[in-house]
């Protein structure tokens, strides 16, 4: 069994989507001022409004780029908005209002959002481009959990975070391991190393850090020492953690589960070859579109199928080691 750090207790594999119930439940209690724009969808915590204060329940239909409007004209006289749908409907339907009529005036509206090529309705509805096409726009943080103790977290602090915020959610990938301890200290605009390493390091996100952690059991009994690096803010990032890693192995693979294009593997690469030069290899869906599939089988398939699993970082961690060898890269 590999050493992790501290706040680091892997335990059996349970579903975020608790999570996110939980915390809402909290926070809403907590801020009177919370409500929350439907858009012909569920949310997490609807039941305890539906039940406690169906006052602060806005339902504007399939019209999402009316639902941005609406939160942030909320927003703007002092209401904490909440809007939920898949992130091709939520996000890129209203791509414009979001940036016109949210993130110019940086009002204070979270965003949550199902993003992942993991769901069952295929290329329409499991966008794999969410985290690209987010990390763009300015104003905007953005969350990205990698269990269901972090998810809680995030979520209850991104609603003590005044701005926006959105918060991705993998919903239908397979349940990631119970990672962190529940004393872990979250805060936004950090990473976390999971477990330090001097042969190479994985910068994970989301699912991808369990598989990162099976690909780093696998690669210890091969004799090799890999570190994985947490990033559950994609955006503001955490560039003074990802330059040590790289300096301290110089051999970097990034995990993520959406596009390579745009995604984590391109944030980590500028802040590389700006920073702390390492070899690099990026794990991700490459440039296509997502797949349907319901059940459990056919979602491990869509991970081989993708090349998200474990056994795929191990292939990449060996290429990432190959070519700082090759680059004569020297560690610290």
């Amino acid at each position: 069994m590999a050493k992790y750090n501290k706040y680091v207790q892997i335990g059996p594999a349970t579903a975020t989507a608790g999570a996110a119930e939980t915390a809402m439940v909290k926070v809403c209690q907590k801020y009177p001022n919370i409500v929350i724009v439907l858009e012909d969808m569920g949310m997490p915590g609807i039941e305890w409004f539906k039940k406690n204060a169906p006052e602060r329940i806005v339902e504007c239909g399939i019209a999402e780029a009316n639902g941005a409007v609406i939160a942030g004209a909320l927003a703007a006289e002092g209401f904490i908005p909440f809007i939920h749908s898949f992130s091709f409907a939520v996000i890129e339907r209203a791509y414009n209002q979001i940036r016109q009529s949210i993130l110019v005036d940086r009002f204070n509206v979270k965003i949550t959002a199902r993003d992942a090529p993991w769901g069952d309705l295929g290329i329409s509805h499991d966008i794999v481009e969410g985290i690209a096409c987010t990390r763009c726009l300015p104003n905007l943080v953005i969350l990205n959990p990698a269990d269901a103790v972090e998810a809680e977290k995030a979520y209850i602090a991104m609603v003590d975070y005044v701005g926006p915020v959105y918060f991705r959610m993998e919903y239908s990938a397979p349940a990631p391991y119970k990672i962190f301890t529940e004393d872990y200290p979250f805060e936004i605009g950090k990473a976390y190393a999971i477990k330090d390493g001097k042969d190479a390091t994985i910068i994970a996100t989301g699912y991808l850090v369990t598989e990162a952690i099976k690909a780093v059991e696998i690669l210890e009994k091969e004799g090799l020492d890999v570190g994985i690096l947490n990033i559950s803010t994609i955006k503001p990032l955490d560039e003074e953690a990802i330059i040590k890693v790289a300096e301290q192995t110089r051999a970097i693979v990034t995990a993520e589960g959406g596009t390579i294009i745009g995604g984590l593997g391109d944030a980590v690469a500028s802040v590389l070859a700006e920073s702390a030069p390492a070899a690099l290899v990026k794990v991700g869906v490459e440039d296509e579109f997502s797949q349907s599939a319901r059940l459990t089988a056919e979602v491990d398939e869509l991970k081989d199928f993708f090349g998200l699993g474990a056994k795929d970082l191990v292939i990449s961690v060996k290429e990432a080691i190959a070519k700082r060898e090759q680059f004569k890269l020297v560690r610290k």
